[in-house]
Formats: C-alpha cells, sequence, structure tokens
C-alpha cells in the first residue's frame, strides 16, 4: 500500500508536462474527492437519489 504522498506524486506525475498549476490542483482536488466518495459509499453513508433532489430543492426555498 502507498501513502498519500506516493499516490499524489504519481497522480501529478501523469498530468501533462505543460499543465497548469491551476490544473494539477483541481486534478488532486477531484482524485481527493472521488476516493472520499468511495470510502463513504462502502460504509454505506450514502442517500437515495429522491433524497438528495428533495435537498437540493430545499435549498431554492
Amino acid at each position: 500500500m502507498s501513502t498519500a504522498k506516493e499516490e499524489l506524486s504519481r497522480l501529478i506525475q501523469s498530468q501533462p508536462a505543460d499543465s497548469s498549476r491551476e490544473e494539477i490542483v483541481r486534478e488532486l482536488a477531484f482524485h481527493v474527492m472521488v476516493e472520499k466518495g468511495l470510502t463513504d459509499s462502502d460504509a454505506r453513508r450514502v442517500i437515495s437519489n429522491a433524497d438528495m433532489a428533495h435537498r437540493i430543492r430545499s435549498w431554492r426555498k
């Protein structure tokens, strides 16, 4: 199992050579969010699409 630093270093190295700082940071943030979502899903910390739609509708009020 690799460390977080090793994992993120590999992700940075996989980016095109002409990537901007902003693009790299955006890719790192996306990677972290996906990993967190997968961890939440594995732990059954999820809600249904209907519940999420209801929450979003409530924000518009």
